[in-house]
């Protein structure tokens, strides 16, 4: 929980650096390299939270491997985060900045999963729905999962609308489970209780 706070603080200041620098974009655009990386990368994850490892070392592993494919101004952060000894939480904090700039810019991340290839023609439809539900621009991520058996799942932040097969057949079942104890709960099987 401390790790979460202190990356929203980093983050923030990020963010207000980069606004004030009129980078907002291509810093974030750098995060989000960044975080490729990062997710990508199991040598720079074990670089970076490896305590072992000096921070001038990891500085300059950090400016061999971004140095060109990132903004100043976010190069001389990763520096400062080393520096601090918070490079364990970057992942974190990039996280956070990237949420910072979506509420900024009005934009709703949200994945969609199908059990199938979801049509290309049928994204408009899907981006207008969620522009609806949630207010602001869609950001969609589609993802297949044939466990669902057919529909579609929807995610944003904490919602979840479910119009899978699977979820559909699950809350059925809830139903008759829940109608079966009924009927158990009654003395003659009719779940009538009489009084």
């Amino acid at each position: 929980m401390r790790n979460a706070r202190v990356a929203k603080r980093y983050a923030r200041s990020l963010f207000e650096a980069a606004e004030q620098n009129d980078a907002l974009e291509q810093v974030r655009q750098s995060v989000e390299s960044f975080s490729a990386a990062f997710a990508q990368s199991p040598p720079l994850r074990a670089l970076l939270r490896n305590p072992v490892i000096a921070a001038e070392r990891k500085v300059a592993i950090l400016r061999e491997i971004f140095a060109q494919r990132t903004h100043q101004l976010f190069g001389a952060f990763l520096e400062l985060v080393c520096l601090k000894g918070r490079e364990n939480i970057l992942d974190q904090i990039a996280e956070q900045f990237v949420e910072l700039y979506n509420a900024w810019a009005g934009i709703v991340p949200a994945s969609v999963t199908t059990a199938v290839e979801f049509p290309s023609d049928l994204v408009p439809r899907i981006e207008a729905f969620i522009a609806r539900r949630f207010g602001g621009r869609p950001k969609l991520e589609f993802s297949v999962n044939p466990a669902i058996l057919g529909g579609i799942v929807i995610k944003s932040g904490d919602i979840r609308l479910d119009a899978s097969v699977a979820g559909q057949l699950t809350r059925l079942r809830a139903q008759l489970l829940g109608a079966a104890d009924a009927i158990a709960g009654s003395a003659d099987g009719t779940g009538v209780q009489r009084g």
